[in-house]
């Protein structure tokens, strides 16, 4: 199974997943690890590979790590997980919002790693929505 690991700054990551929780119930093998002020960057590595391990006790045996943006502390930290790694057991995906990690919770028994990881940038691309442009549309 492929677990999924949630990284971001402060509480944005186990507030994604208490939404999704609100939506679906909880779900197996997805994990959050935030970023606080108090923290550096080796305690971030540090809770990253702790949540790593835990999935893969917990029976997942590949990982797809949803962070909240590119290029930041997250972001970056949550790539030498990926570097380090078999690139086909881990997926990195920057950008999360809740229709990607529900994507991601809902389909990854039904794809493989790489598929999952197009359906979720797929999922997140879709959910960013201009409404007044859509609206102006179908009020032509």
């Amino acid at each position: 199974m492929i677990g999924i690991l949630l990284v971001a700054h402060g509480d944005l990551a186990e507030e994604l997943i208490n939404s999704v929780a609100m939506i679906m119930g909880r779900v197996p093998l997805l994990r959050a690890v935030g970023l606080h002020p108090d923290q550096g960057l080796d305690d971030l590595q540090n809770a990253i590979e702790t949540a790593g391990a835990e999935l893969e006790q917990g029976g997942a045996d590949q990982l797809l790590i949803l962070v909240d943006m590119f290029g930041g502390s997250c972001s970056n930290v949550a790539a030498r997980l990926v570097i380090e790694r078999d690139p086909g057991r881990v997926a990195l995906i920057t950008g999360v919002n809740l229709p990607m990690v529900l994507e991601a919770a809902i389909d990854r028994d039904l794809y493989s790693l790489p598929d999952l990881a197009r359906k979720v940038v797929e999922a997140g691309k879709k959910s960013v929505v201009d409404v007044r442009a859509v609206l102006a549309e179908k009020l032509r």
